[in-house]
């Protein structure tokens, strides 16, 4: 049987640090990414409509590269916490054995 790591608050804050410090470098990357492919875009004299299908691929693994950073990041930053208490589903007490007639 494996136990599972209880974390201080110093701990936990050091590791949300590290987990915004690197979402920071990550979003910097992908930024230099898409200000090329912008300027590929920029240069292109047809229709976008035909636009290589690389460069569409790699629109499409930027947009979700981003999507998983900002995320990431706002796990990190607590900024979801509330997000996810909304997502559970309230309880609902079931009374058996009423009879709807007599209510």
């Amino acid at each position: 049987m494996s136990r599972k790591k209880k974390y201080t608050d110093k701990d936990k804050l050091k590791i949300n640090s590290r987990h915004v410090e690197l979402f920071n470098k990550s979003l910097d990357g992908i930024e230099l990414m898409l200000d090329g492919i912008l300027d590929d875009v920029k240069l292109y004299e047809g229709s976008y409509l035909d636009l290589p299908k690389s460069l569409i691929s790699a629109l499409d693994f930027i947009i979700s590269s981003l999507t998983k950073i900002q995320k990431g990041q706002r796990l990190a930053l607590g900024l979801d916490n509330e997000a996810l208490t909304d997502d559970i589903e309230p309880k609902i007490s079931i009374i058996e054995g009423v009879d709807l007639k007599k209510i």
